[in-house]
C-alpha cells in the first residue's frame, strides 16, 4: 500500500465502510454491480481496498463515487478527501497483496 499511514486513502475509507456494515467484498462488488450497472469483479473490490492514494486501483473509486457513495450512504467529498486524517483510535493494518 502506498497511502502515508497518517492519512485514510479513498480505498481504506471503503474498507471501512464495507466494515462498518458487515458485508464481505463479494457482497460490496454484487451490490456495486447492481448500482452501477456494470461488472465489478470481488478480485477489483479487494484491490480498491488495499489501494494508495496515488495507486492505479483508486482511479475506478474516483469514476464510480456516486454509485459506491450511493451504495453506503455517505457523502462523496468525504470519500474522495485524501486529506483525512487516520483515526487514532483505530490502527489499519497494510492488507497483504
Amino acid at each position: 500500500m502506498t497511502a502515508k499511514s497518517d492519512i485514510q486513502s479513498p480505498g481504506q475509507k471503503l474498507h471501512l465502510l464495507r466494515l462498518s456494515v458487515g458485508w464481505s467484498e463479494q457482497e460490496c462488488a454484487y451490490r456495486l454491480t447492481l448500482e452501477a450497472n456494470e461488472l465489478i469483479t470481488t478480485n477489483a473490490w479487494t484491490s480498491w481496498e488495499q489501494s494508495g492514494v496515488n495507486d492505479v486501483q483508486s482511479r475506478d473509486i474516483y469514476r464510480l463515487a456516486d454509485p459506491i457513495c450511493k451504495l453506503f450512504a455517505t457523502d462523496k467529498n468525504w470519500l474522495l478527501d485524501s486529506t483525512t486524517p487516520a483515526t487514532p483510535s483505530a490502527k489499519i493494518l497494510p492488507l497483504k497483496k
